[in-house]
């Protein structure tokens, strides 16, 4: 079977193109850091926003659950880990710039939020005030003890 000039350009196009559309996950443009937007894989709600450096990951993708860095504490952390409340990862998308993640997540235990709502964006700005707009799913005194 002979392939046509034209054929041959076409299909080159074809695979150059979809070399140049794979992007990696580009940790530099952050410090090391990329913020990463976990959804309700079932709702698509917005739990929460967490950031990630290359080695949680790396831990994230090993386990299949949500861990995250803590600019705080400075430290990998999986979501859940003291509240029960973890985040399974069902699908992950990278944005055009390679610089945020997007985890659709199943959310065990309810509640995403370390104040004890299930979203972290329970605060709605109405006519000029926050209000909260969630309820409350756990204590956080009895999770952490705080």
């Amino acid at each position: 079977m002979k392939i046509k000039p034209a054929e041959l350009r076409t299909n080159l196009l074809r695979t150059s193109l979809r070399r140049r559309i794979v992007i990696e996950i580009d940790f530099k443009k952050g410090d090391g850091l990329i913020p990463v937007i976990i959804q309700d894989a079932s709702t698509n709600e917005v739990l929460m926003l967490g950031y990630m450096n290359r080695e949680s990951w790396e831990e994230t993708l090993a386990t299949k659950k949500a861990s995250f860095w803590s600019r705080s504490r400075q430290k990998i952390w999986i979501k859940g880990e003291t509240s029960g409340n973890f985040q399974e990862v069902r699908e992950i998308y990278l944005d055009c710039d390679g610089d945020t993640l997007l985890l659709k997540v199943d959310q065990i235990g309810g509640a995403a939020c370390h104040t004890g709502f299930r979203s972290c964006f329970h605060q709605r700005f109405e006519k000029g005030k926050w209000k909260v707009s969630g309820k409350k799913v756990f204590d956080p005194k009895e999770v952490y003890g705080k």
